[in-house]
């Protein structure tokens, strides 16, 4: 090692090689392209295949190692990578931290990519599925799309179908987040297929699990809570139901209007997730509770609940959702009638989902950025924030926000033109009474007063 810091140190003298921060180094573009043209003039293929397997391994182990660390006892459980190289190399980049995936980031990403390209499809699927975690928690979604799509070819090319389905699963992880709820239920519904005959039933589970998410998201509330309870009763279930079972089913009752059913399980995922040491779900948790206390009008403790998981989040570097805690936050303030602060929190959320492109947040956060501005006195700037929120969601096939932003429309044109008010809250009352979710109520007794003002005008 001495040795090659020594070769290093000259290299950066003569300007071929950049020292980024002392512990990495970089090549030139210009060098970099002769390197490469170099290489390709002097050296076999199969030196060149050997060198590539070499560097590959080691890219996959290093991040495997962090992985580890992420989601400990499920990555290895889906990847199997014996490493067989040198131990000293991997003292030279010192104890596994996510922060050295975030500094190598785009060349892990690159290498994905190359690793198909060059035919190494184990590598290329095993290493973007070693990514995965990271790039979620920390709302790189378009990171997961690039990156498993590529391995999703690559383990087609290998013909190897347990990758296929891990690689769709994945995918929909992605979509689902993004607001491509159509994708996702397809590659998900892939991923089923693909693993019905699987010896790894877990597995299997895990992917029929998921499932009730993207329902969920979909807007079809109904499918997720009975796909939800049928997995909770399935023993197959039984070391998903925390992580993946809990929370999910949990946001679909709450969406439905089943708080207490819903606060149950979102505390049983808490428990889980202290249980287990995983901050990722303890913050996950913390943040579901806060949202179902916002919605059930304890809001105080909403409040209270709601900054703890920020400040895990922040403790942690996890950035996984926290638009839509900031939003529920915004929520909870203007319950409380301190609106500057719901103001800024909904477009801290519409910035966050914007960088995230989680388009669904991003109507959400619309909508209630809308309501607030609403609550201002500030009608137009309102009535523009349920527009804009009706466009996205239209466009993402996102149901309930397509209704929330038609009552919010409604509600500004209830004043000034009824007819337009009624056929707002009808189109509103549509998809709320389609989903069943408890903005039905409220969407019903507004078109009784709208009938009430026609009949006495």
């Amino acid at each position: 090692m001495t040795e090659a810091h020594a070769a290093l140190d000259g290299l950066v003298d003569r300007n071929l090689v950049e020292d980024l921060d002392s512990t990495r180094y970089g090549l030139h573009d210009l060098m970099r392209q002769y390197s490469v043209e170099l290489c390709v003039r002097t050296d076999s293929p199969s030196d060149r295949s050997l060198g590539l397997g070499r560097l590959f391994d080691f890219m996959l182990e290093a991040a495997l190692r962090v992985a580890d660390l992420l989601e400990p006892g499920v990555v290895r459980s889906q990847v199997i990578h014996l490493w067989s190289g040198r131990s000293e190399l991997f003292e030279a980049l010192g104890e596994p931290h996510a922060e050295w995936l975030e500094s190598e980031r785009a060349e892990l990403l690159t290498m994905v990519l190359a690793a198909h390209e060059a035919g190494f499809y184990r590598h290329s699927w095993q290493l973007a599925r070693a990514l995965w975690r990271f790039c979620y928690i920390r709302g790189y979604f378009e990171d997961i799309i690039l990156t498993h799509r590529d391995a999703l070819e690559a383990a087609e090319a290998a013909g190897d179908t347990d990758a296929m389905a891990l690689m769709n699963n994945y995918l929909a992880s992605a979509y689902v987040r993004t607001g491509d709820n159509r994708k996702a239920l397809d590659h998900l519904t892939r991923s089923v297929a693909l693993s019905r005959d699987s010896r790894d039933v877990l597995r299997t589970a895990r992917y029929r699990a998921n499932l009730a998410a993207v329902y969920w998201w979909s807007g079809q509330l109904n499918e997720s809570v009975t796909l939800g309870f049928e997995c909770m009763r399935d023993k197959a279930y039984g070391e998903v139901g925390g992580p993946i079972l809990l929370p999910n089913l949990g946001l679909a009752l709450s969406a439905l209007g089943r708080h207490k059913e819903a606060l149950r399980l979102h505390r049983l995922h808490l428990a889980w997730a202290r249980t287990h040491s995983d901050d990722f779900h303890v913050l996950n948790a913390l943040s579901h509770i806060g949202g179902v206390r916002a919605r059930m009008g304890d809001l105080p403790q909403a409040i209270r609940i709601l900054l703890a998981s920020l400040a895990l989040r922040e403790r942690t570097g996890h950035r996984y959702a926290e638009a839509e805690v900031r939003n529920d936050l915004g929520i909870a303030y203007r319950g409380l009638g301190r609106l500057v602060e719901a103001q800024q929190e909904h477009e801290v959320a519409r910035k966050l989902s914007i960088a995230s492109g989680e388009r669904h947040v991003e109507a959400a956060a619309l909508n209630d950025l809308g309501r607030t501005l609403r609550a201002q006195g500030r009608e137009v700037e309102a009535a523009e924030m349920h527009e804009a929120a009706l466009r996205l969601a239209t466009r993402i096939a996102h149901p309930y926000e397509q209704g929330r932003a038609l009552a919010g429309l409604a509600e500004h044109f209830a004043g000034i033109d009824p007819a337009e008010a009624r056929r707002h809250w009808e189109r509103a009352l549509a998809i709320f009474r389609r989903m069943g979710v408890p903005e039905r109520f409220d969407a019903e007794r507004r078109l009784a007063e709208t009938e009430t003002t026609e009949v006495e005008h």
